[in-house]
Order: structure tokens, then sequence, then C-alpha cells
């Protein structure tokens, strides 16, 4: 029978520290777990071996006298001679031994949730040994999205939200919120285990496009057609903002696409008192598709001038 190799069977070389031990014991004994390999023999053999390696290695007395005797340091430490595979009482005390099947340390597996997540799916949640099963544990945090119009970041909103089937909350957003802005509603997330804090309800504020406005920061942008008179002579424009009709003023020869400021008509500023942002407006010259006489004869008559 061939000697048995422990630091082979764990993978490691003989210098591993005892961290590099509990890790490769980690992974070796979550893959070939039994009840995670139903009716394969072949892991149930390797899980015995990798529980037979880990329990040797990872006691500094044990490893000392493996390192220096091999797989017979059993016999050298119940006092029989080194070496002695038969005959002999502690040759025939080893023959007769018997590792309990699929038996395992849970505390080398202390803060692991992915060891915790297995023992919960093949045996209902209670690891056991050293109170892991009482171990409180905090729930997670969930995240949802909340939709809101450009109308209600500009006035703020009050409004219900529905959690689950049942629970309500009221979300009060004040005015000027911004798009991917947070907001927690604490213990309100997934439910603790054990006595462990619920996590938190984190709320993403997420603003719908408008057919009109665009928002940058605090500031507003807009388009607003301007007739040809108007732009040539200059005038009045009136111009429709978030915070009611307003009236612009445009100066003589005013070009299309041109850009004008109007200082205040912007976005409110989340969390000051009466500080808003600007809105610039996109002039768009109307060019008339259909004039009367008069007004052909008029533009007959600016022709002429410029010629």
């Amino acid at each position: 029978m061939a000697s048995k190799d422990f630091y082979k069977t764990l993978g490691i070389e003989k210098n591993a520290t005892s961290e590099d031990i509990k890790k490769a014991y980690r992974k070796l004994a979550l893959q070939y777990h039994p009840d995670k390999n139903k009716g394969d023999k072949i892991a149930e053999e390797k899980f015995k071996a990798v529980n037979e390696a880990n329990s040797v290695l990872i006691d500094p007395e044990k490893r000392k006298l493996y390192d220096q005797h091999g797989e017979n340091w059993e016999q050298v430490q119940q006092g029989g001679p080194a070496g002695s595979r038969q005959g002999g009482q502690a040759g025939r005390q080893r023959t007769t031994r018997q590792q309990p099947p699929f038996s395992f340390d849970a505390s080398d597996f202390e803060n692991d949730e992915r060891f915790e997540d297995l023992f919960s799916q093949f045996f209902g949640g209670s690891t056991g040994g050293r109170g892991r099963g009482t171990r409180a544990r905090n729930g997670s945090n969930l995240e949802a999205e909340v939709q809101i119009s450009l109308e209600d970041a500009f006035n703020g909103i009050s409004q219900m939200l529905s959690i689950g089937t049942e629970e309500q909350y009221r979300l009060t957003l004040k005015k000027g919120v911004r798009e991917g802005q947070q907001f927690r509603l604490r213990g309100k997330g997934q439910a603790g285990q054990n006595g462990g804090k619920n996590g938190d309800l984190l709320l993403n504020i997420r603003i719908l496009a408008h057919p009109r406005y665009t928002r940058t920061d605090n500031d507003l942008r807009c388009k607003q057609s301007v007739d040809l008179v108007t732009a040539v002579l200059g005038g009045k424009a009136r111009v429709q903002t978030m915070h009611g009709e307003k009236m612009m003023t445009l100066q003589q020869g005013t070009q299309n696409g041109v850009v004008l400021r109007m200082r205040g008509l912007g976005m409110p500023v989340y969390d000051a008192v009466d500080k808003f942002g600007d809105l610039y407006v996109e002039i768009l010259v109307e060019i008339p598709r259909q004039i009367s006489e008069a007004e052909m004869e008029l533009y007959e008559q600016i022709k002429k001038l410029k010629d």
C-alpha cells in the first residue's frame, strides 16, 4: 500500500502555514462533502482523506511527529516503535482504529459564508459545534429604484412606497433631489438571524426623461421657437419654464441656434433655501412655410433693398 502524503492530499507544500492549511482544507472539504456528492464513493474517500490530513497537519505537535516519522507518527505518539506497521500492540491498534465517517471540525470554517450556505442547504441551517448555529448574523441590505418625474424633483414629493406584499412606508423627497441620489430606510432590508440586526433598504432615485427639459446638475436646458420677425427685429418672446411662463428679451438679429441664459429659472438646489440653477434656452428661428400676398410683397421689397 502506498504511503500517505498528507501535504499532497491537501495540495500544499511542506512549508505551508496554518492559514494555508485551513484554506486548502476549506476548499477541498466543500468540494468533496458527501452531501454534495451523494452516491459518489470516490468523493467520499477523498473527503475522509482530506479530514485525516487536516486533523494532523493543523495540530503543531502532530505535524511535528508526522514530519519526523511519516504516517507512523501515531505509533511514536503512543510509545510504539516507529516504522512498525504490522505486529506489536501499536501496530494492531493502528489497524483496528477507524476514522469516524464524514467527520470534520466546523470551527475551521469560522466566518466562511460559503460553508454556512452549503450547510444550510443540506442540514437546514444549523452548523452545530461551538455554537455556530446560534451565532447572530445581520441581514443584508436590499436595493430598490424609485422613479419620479422632473416635476416631482422640482417641487419635492411625499409618497407611499409598497414594500413586499403588505408593508408601506412614506418617502419624502426635498426639492431638487438628483438622479442617482440614494436614501436609506433603516431596518427594512433582509431580516437578521439569531438576533442579528435587519439590513437596510437602499432607495435609488431615477428621474424620468422630460419631453421639454434636460437637466445638468441644477441647470435646465430647453429649446424655444421664435418667429422670424422677432428674431430679426428683436423683441419679447414668451418662454414656458418650470417656474411658469416668463418673458425673454431677444436682441436684434438673434441667430438660429444661439443659447440664451435665464438666471435663477433652473432646478432648486437640494437642501438649500431659495437657491436655483439657471435655464439655458436654445433659440429655434421659425421660417414661415406659408405667407400672405401682403407678406410676399414686403419680403420682395426687403430683397430689393438688399440687392
